[in-house]
């Protein structure tokens, strides 16, 4: 469900940028949206929002200021750039994760679960394939293209990110963890956008239904994932995850007609087989 909600928000971002919107003005309406979501969420459960420890402040300081570079980072890729050539290389999250768990969270996956990690992520690399195109060429073009390498960027940070929600999740419970993070972020933003891109913010009520689905699918993305990292490890649940590159590689091609779509589907397969064996680790 993660994986699902996670495709269909990118491609409403991706919709969204088209139609010239400011991806920093998006990531401000997306996080004042899920800060209001997840505050009611903890009143309804009776999670208690103060106090907080200083401990608990600084993790939630640090996630919030990766979360939103993250999040602006991959929306100006969408806007440089296709959705099937950006939403494969997130695949590499997995890896970032499992090399970042092992010395940070002591999570060693199985030998199962990692060959289910690194079928996904070879899987995401050939989504990236194009026709007659080595793998040496693949590296070669994403180094050479602005969007391919913003996408990395983003990529490194939602792996910090990830470990930084599993160490938060410990802490405290997960509608006060996500409430904070969604909190932050919006201030962190708030200032920058209000004095360099006003204009911006207003232009947003053009399109109130595009920009309301999306941030109901990114909210929901977050919130299924976070459910599933108090279940499994950190690296197990990105991977699953990033079968959102399948589908929104099939969104790109039937709902953006992005032709060049379709012949990244050859990896889907490689990667739902990866999904299985994490399943069955």
């Amino acid at each position: 469900m993660c994986a699902l909600s996670d495709s269909i928000a990118s491609l409403m971002n991706k919709k969204l940028i088209s139609k010239k919107q400011d991806p920093m003005s998006v990531s401000l309406f997306i996080h004042a949206f899920g800060a209001l979501a997840f505050f009611i969420l903890a009143l309804l459960t009776a999670q208690k929002l103060f106090p907080i420890s200083s401990e608990l402040l600084l993790l939630l300081i640090i996630t919030a200021a990766a979360t939103a570079a993250a999040g602006v980072i991959l929306l100006m890729a969408f806007r440089k750039g296709d959705l099937s050539l950006i939403a494969p290389i997130q695949t590499i999250t997995p890896l970032l994760i499992l090399i970042i768990g092992i010395f940070f969270l002591k999570e060693t996956p199985s030998p199962l679960g990692l060959i289910g990690i690194v079928l996904i992520v070879l899987g995401g690399i050939l989504l990236d394939k194009n026709p007659n195109e080595t793998l040496g060429s693949i590296a070669k073009r994403i180094v050479s293209y602005k969007p391919a390498l913003l996408g990395v960027l983003a990529a490194a940070l939602y792996a910090l990110v990830s470990v930084f929600d599993k160490g938060g999740l410990k802490i405290t419970a997960l509608g006060v963890w996500i409430f904070y993070v969604y909190f932050f972020i919006f201030i962190f933003l708030l200032p920058i956008v209000l004095i360099k891109r006003r204009r911006e913010l207003v232009k947003l009520k053009d399109n109130k239904l595009l920009l309301l689905a999306s941030a109901f699918f990114s909210v929901s993305a977050i919130y299924l994932q976070l459910l599933a990292l108090q279940t499994a490890l950190v690296t197990y649940v990105l991977s699953i995850k990033r079968l959102s590159s399948v589908l929104a590689v099939i969104l790109a091609y039937f709902v953006l007609k992005e032709n060049r779509a379709l012949f990244r589907l050859k990896g889907a397969a490689i990667m739902v087989l990866g999904a299985i064996l994490i399943g069955l680790s």
